[in-house]
């Protein structure tokens, strides 16, 4: 709400720092954050404005300079690891020189001092990333990363969006005949590929292993580090959350709220999309069934296969580095 953060800024005029750090998306269901107009309104009331690319990077142009003057961005991040490709790559940050006013690293290391003498005299590196970058720099992550932004480049971001809207509008359309399952924001289908869902009366963790073990598919189960956005989500008021927090305290960990997320990627095939809502109709519709071959353990909170035995899950990942 921009007229809340207007409001918010009017209020607190008089306090001499004011940050606003956003998210250029949810990680929850992909949708976008008006982030250049955030920023305009934190800079007329002379504050600064932080954005975190993390989940919408890989599929979105980044501009921290748009023709509207005010709208820059003074910092991002990004979080190349989820790139294709992106496994194994650094976390990048790119900031404004002026927040560089200290002329001694916030972690001194090797490879930042300038000079250094007996006397205690010491100077370090002028070179802004040079003297922040204590210690070996990250070499082949780094490299790594650039391949996956010069792949993202090659795939063109037109393509990778247009690619995505057809696989959500597809997925939307599908899913609208399933009764008992409910996907979070839905009527907003301008966001990236993130889906997120609940079946009723079924359990996100144990959901998660449904898909897995009877299709092979790959969803995450749980809040997906948004608790508090899931508030809004899930409609869980003061009263609710407390008698949750509650649960939680005396170890009953599978009452955290939560839902199930799904990606969908540009490279994702029809064929593919239509095995995944394949696979979420039948859960639906059998999970109550399915369920029944399953139990909680409370001490791991993990739903468990009840044939499934310690030695075989050992065997198995044994068998994987064989």
């Amino acid at each position: 709400d921009l007229n809340h953060l207007k409001a918010l800024l009017t209020q607190y005029a008089d306090r001499p720092l004011k940050i606003a750090s956003v998210s250029a998306g949810s990680n929850v269901t992909g949708i976008i954050t008006p982030y250049h107009e955030i920023a305009e309104i934190m800079h007329t009331h002379q504050g600064y404005c932080f954005v975190d690319f993390a989940c919408t990077a890989p599929y979105v142009n980044i501009n921290m300079h748009p023709e509207k003057e005010q709208q820059y961005l003074d910092a991002i991040f990004v979080s190349p690891h989820k790139f294709l490709g992106g496994p194994g790559t650094p976390g990048v940050m790119v900031i404004h020189k002026k927040f560089f006013s200290n002329t001694i690293p916030d972690h001194a290391g090797g490879g930042t001092v300038f000079y250094t003498t007996p006397w205690k005299t010491h100077t370090y590196l002028e070179n802004i990333e040079d003297r922040e970058d204590g210690g070996t720099p990250p070499f082949l992550q780094g490299i790594r990363a650039a391949l996956c932004f010069k792949l993202k480049k090659e795939m063109g971001v037109e393509n990778i969006l247009a690619r995505e809207e057809h696989l959500i509008n597809q997925l939307f359309t599908a899913l609208d005949e399933v009764h008992n399952l409910v996907i979070l924001e839905k009527r907003n289908k301008h966001r990236v590929g993130a889906v997120s869902f609940y079946i009723k009366d079924l359990h996100f963790n144990l959901a998660v292993r449904l898909f897995n073990d009877y299709f092979g598919i790959q969803v995450r189960g749980g809040c997906a580090c948004a608790g508090t956005y899931g508030h809004y989500l899930l409609n869980i008021n003061k009263q609710q959350s407390d008698e949750i927090l509650s649960a939680l305290y005396k170890g009953e960990l599978n009452a955290r709220p939560g839902w199930i997320r799904l990606s969908l990627h540009p490279t994702m095939t029809d064929a593919e999309l239509q095995k995944i809502i394949h696979a979420i109709h039948y859960i639906a519709e059998h999970h109550r069934t399915m369920s029944e071959s399953y139990h909680y353990n409370i001490r791991k909170n993990i739903f468990e296969h009840k044939d499934a035995t310690t030695e075989f899950e050992n065997q198995f990942v044994e068998a994987l580095f064989a």
